[in-house]
């Protein structure tokens, strides 16, 4: 006869239940699932609060070509010549443009929450810190893209998939949001985790999502130069500053553990002193 457990309301049975639900998988992942979609909710809502200043927009859209050309980087518009004589080539960028951003983001954390959990709450601030920057830049800084201006072309509205609409105050999205680059500001965040956590030596393949990103925001005419580099910078600065909080804390935790420990004998006796 084989044997059977018993399970009452307070007895051992409830017990795996009771640990799989405060695992983290279970009410810890209910909370990040709502975290991270309140996030993006977040995102795509901020994103609207500025769509109406276009003359603010225009004229920083001027500024940034100009600092452009003072720079000496190669305008958009002789990548986006080049490559208007591929049309194939043409549509896979607008599709990876479309397909590659938020998907990726969102696998990424969802592989590394299940992998790699030690990693996941260091990318996620990450990425969290960045997008929020960015969000205050965005609203801070109107900016036109390439496609608003003579002389580009909007390649997602001419072989598709189109995703804005040609009258820029209507529609869901702020399409004067283009300083700094999201798009590839995640790309590189994904690379960076990638390169960090997986020990594969193909894992370095994931730099070419970053490349092909920087490439598609561009060819598109999303994005100039700058945004992409705007974007690089922020999350220099996020990794920079997180590097030193993080060696400030471990310093003045081991400050405290070389205190706790100190022999009394050791310490300076109030006798000793003389005023």
């Amino acid at each position: 006869m084989g044997a059977t457990v018993e399970t009452t309301e307070h007895g051992e049975g409830r017990q795996p239940l009771a640990l799989w639900w405060r695992s983290r998988y279970g009410l810890r992942l209910l909370l990040e699932v709502g975290l991270v979609g309140g996030l993006l909710l977040t995102y795509m809502r901020v994103r609207q609060f500025t769509r109406g200043d276009l003359r603010a927009a225009f004229q920083n859209t001027r500024e940034v070509i100009q600092f452009e050309r003072w720079i000496g980087l190669p305008f958009e518009d002789d990548l986006q010549r080049a490559l208007l004589n591929h049309p194939e080539l043409v549509r896979f960028l607008n599709h990876y443009y479309l397909w590659f951003h938020f998907p990726v983001a969102i696998g990424l954390l969802a592989w590394l929450y299940w992998r790699h959990n030690d990693h996941y709450f260091y990318i996620r601030r990450l990425m969290a810190v960045v997008t929020f920057l960015a969000l205050v830049i965005h609203v801070a800084y109107p900016l036109a893209p390439p496609r608003m201006m003579p002389g580009f072309v909007d390649t997602m509205f001419r072989y598709g998939p189109s995703i804005y609409t040609r009258n820029t105050l209507e529609g869901a999205a702020n399409q004067i949001a283009a300083m700094p680059s999201l798009h590839f500001g995640w790309a590189v965040i994904a690379a960076m985790a990638v390169v960090q956590v997986n020990r594969s030596r193909w894992r370095y393949v994931a730099v070419l999502h970053p490349f092909l990103m920087g490439t598609a925001i561009v060819a598109t005419a999303n994005h100039w130069w700058v945004d992409a580099a705007a974007a690089g910078l922020i999350i220099f600065f996020c990794w920079a500053a997180a590097k030193l909080v993080s060696r400030l804390l471990a310093a003045r935790e081991q400050d405290w553990e070389e205190s706790a420990y100190t022999p009394v004998s050791a310490q300076p006796s109030s006798t000793n002193v003389r005023c």
